[in-house]
């Protein structure tokens, strides 16, 4: 499975992909709503590097983000924190994880 999207897209429809699935972002770019964004099931893709990581996001032009669990655990995270959380704080939100490799804390 290869299916891109924009982030837009992808956050408002996260609860309907599987949480097993991989999502790659454009090289060198920040996150933004309508940035393309590619999912693929990564034991689908049998064309690997030396890493054993897909050759077919590389080739691309993308660079992994996160999973949909990941995304889907950020998401309720926040939401959790501030339940009329908008698009640009989910984006936000998976930002800060991406570069910190943890959850956002709004009660700081």
């Amino acid at each position: 499975m290869r299916l891109t999207l924009t982030l837009e897209t992808l956050l408002s429809q996260l609860g309907s992909f599987s949480w097993h699935l991989d999502v790659y972002k454009t090289l060198e770019q920040p996150l933004n709503p309508t940035m393309t964004m590619l999912i693929i099931d990564d034991e689908l893709e049998e064309e690997r590097d030396q890493q054993d990581e897909p050759l077919y996001p590389q080739i691309q032009g993308y660079q992994y983000l996160l999973s949909i669990a990941d995304l889907q655990s950020i998401k309720a995270n926040l939401v959790q924190q501030l339940p009329n959380a908008s698009l640009h704080d989910i984006i936000h939100a998976v930002s800060y994880y991406y570069q910190n490799d943890a959850y956002m804390n709004l009660e700081s």
